[in-house]
């Protein structure tokens, strides 16, 4: 048993974490993945923050856990409302080690706002809309605010102006790691800490990590440049303890990134097929009675039931199993051209921007698993799958530039206790790390644990 460090790099996967180090932009990490193991794990689906970092550090699927996406589908209405640390069904690491007296310091994780009293200090991640009730325990307030700490960029800056947001990352992750180095000194056994900056460099500038050409690529590059020069201060910290056996160092993301080719908008795709019907103008829409399915962020399906929606009429059965099954098809069916102009004129280039659709039973065990979708699509590569029910067509692009990829996120162990068996999914993580903080004794709920 000893200490443990987490140090969670929001979208970054393996790939990215060795061109970015093979380049000299993150000299730090690089020279840490030579000396360490590291690996690349899988996310479950919908692979957004808060189901994968629920995940990791509960070890639970989200039909344990009850985290299926940003939004929380209320039953018997059509709202959608923002999940929190209030929907996490299922006790992660710093609370079992609350339960066993043992202190945690767990810094802007996705889904703890708000603030949870363990034994330890916090500090919510996103979303985290007031800084009073991200933070335990309270009497710490003053002491973020002395640094001007902000919980998240201004993100609607990327809409118009990128550039502007990459300097305003910049500006909110210094605060960030100021507050982390603030934090470094609080008593604790497990040090747990979130860097969601980089996925927010990923979502709005990703060819500009990639093209050295790019107008904005040194300001993108800035922000990875930033996080490596903290990874070197920490390591310089960390490394006695680590050799000696006292403390173990993980590094790892919640998923991968990748680019986008084109936005799939889903419910257009159910309203051109006839499986949803509207009525309203956008913004205002107004679902039918006679719908049979419509969609959520990302790649969510959920067939249209009574009592789980006021104007449902499906019920259970036979009829919705093979609705499920023809919905899955049409959907792997689909399409996409993209017309390009080549030296002889121009050719048409296509595409299936779905990968794969599952039912939820394939996806989701345990208690929560029938809150889920129905049906959970899974993008191809270049492809970012949205609801979109406002949208007039089905493919098309927005403001951003880079979507999550559900394979290939960045894990990095320094230390000892690392088998041959090396994790291959991210709730394996889970086990990794509270093994090493003799909590083994604690693994009700660990499921999915694959290695590799």
């Amino acid at each position: 048993m000893g200490r443990l460090v987490f140090l969670g790099l929001d979208g970054v996967g393996l790939d990215l974490a060795q061109a970015l180090a093979a380049r000299g932009v993150m000299p730090h990490l690089g020279e840490l993945m030579a000396q360490g193991r590291a690996w690349a794990t899988d996310s479950p689906l919908p692979e957004v923050s808060p189901v994968c970092w629920t995940t990791m550090f509960s070890g639970a699927n989200p039909g344990q856990h009850g985290v299926f996406g940003f939004g929380h589908h209320k039953p018997g209405s059509y709202a959608v409302s923002p999940v929190d640390s209030n929907a996490v069904r299922a006790p992660r690491l710093w609370e079992r080690l609350s339960r066993a007296g043992r202190r945690s310091v767990v810094l802007n994780v996705p889904l703890t706002y708000p603030a949870t009293a363990i034994n330890g200090v916090m500090v919510s991640g996103f979303v985290a809309p007031e800084l009073s009730r991200a933070t335990h325990p309270p009497a710490l307030l003053p002491r973020l605010e002395a640094l001007g700490y902000r919980p998240e960029a201004d993100l609607d800056k990327g809409r118009e102006d990128p550039a502007a947001l990459a300097l305003d990352v910049g500006r909110a992750l210094e605060t960030r790691l100021a507050m982390f180095r603030e934090l470094w000194r609080e008593d604790w056994e497990l040090f747990c800490a979130v860097i969601t900056d980089s996925d927010r460099i990923n979502h709005f500038l990703w060819p500009a990590l990639w093209e050295p050409e790019h107008p904005l690529a040194e300001a993108a590059l800035a922000i990875y440049r930033q996080i490596d020069g903290f990874i070197g201060e920490l390591w310089r910290e960390l490394r006695p303890a680590v050799q000696s056996g006292e403390t173990a160092f993980l590094i790892a993301a919640d998923h991968a990134f990748g680019p986008i080719r084109s936005e799939v908008y889903l419910n257009p795709w159910l309203m051109e097929r006839g499986y949803l019907m509207v009525e309203g103008p956008a913004g205002a829409e107004r679902i039918l009675p006679q719908s049979r399915a419509l969609a959520l962020d990302p790649g969510r399906i959920y067939l249209h039931y009574a009592g789980r929606f006021p104007q449902g009429r499906l019920h259970p059965g036979p009829e919705a199993e093979a609705l499920c099954r023809e919905i899955a098809s049409q959907l792997s069916e689909l399409t996409y051209r993209q017309i390009a102009r080549t030296g002889d004129g121009l050719s048409v280039a296509t595409a299936r921007p779905v990968a794969q659709v599952h039912g939820r039973d394939e996806l989701y065990q345990g208690p929560h698993a029938l809150e889920g979708p129905d049906l959970v699509a899974q993008a191809a590569p270049g492809f970012s799958l949205r609801a979109g029910l406002g949208r007039g067509a089905v493919f098309g692009l927005s403001h951003l530039t880079g979507t999550h990829r559900p394979q290939g996120a960045l894990a990095l162990w320094l230390g000892q206790g690392l088998g041959d068996d090396l994790p291959c999914d991210i709730s394996g993580l889970y086990g990794l790390m509270s093994s090493w903080l003799g909590l083994e004794n604690c693994l009700d709920l660990l499921h999915g644990t694959g290695s590799r």
